[in-house]
């Protein structure tokens, strides 16, 4: 008996690590929009839009950044990111395995889901 509950346990553990891997998308959108609401021509990571816009990220974890060479606004505008929710549950239910999953594909990251770059008029 004790030996089946302790396989359901491992089971259930195995087969729900990585849970944000699994829940998350590899992909993430990100509005883009200026102070002055004047267009300004922006790349994240080598993909260049017009905002305001949405641009859409590799959600891989790295560091993101907005640039711009449009005059008047700033050159490059950080954007935030934070721990998934999920990734907070993944370690409780799936362990050291799951919360490593999570954090080697990136998947344990959320950004900002809207950046402002500082333009003047």
């Amino acid at each position: 008996m004790k030996k089946t509950v302790l396989g359901a346990l491992v089971a259930s553990v195995v087969l729900v690590s990585g849970c944000a891997s699994v829940t998350s998308s590899e992909e993430q959108s990100i509005n883009i929009t200026t102070s002055n609401n004047k267009p300004a021509e922006v790349t994240v990571d080598d993909k260049t839009v017009t905002a305001p816009g949405m641009v859409v990220v590799l959600r891989d974890g790295k560091d993101k950044v907005v640039k711009t060479k449009t005059e008047g606004c700033d050159n490059a505008t950080p954007v935030k990111k934070t721990i998934t929710p999920v990734f907070w549950g993944n370690i409780v239910i799936g362990g050291v395995l799951g919360s490593t999953t999570d954090g080697v594909t990136g998947k344990m990251w959320d950004y900002e889901e809207s950046v402002e770059i500082s333009c003047t008029e």
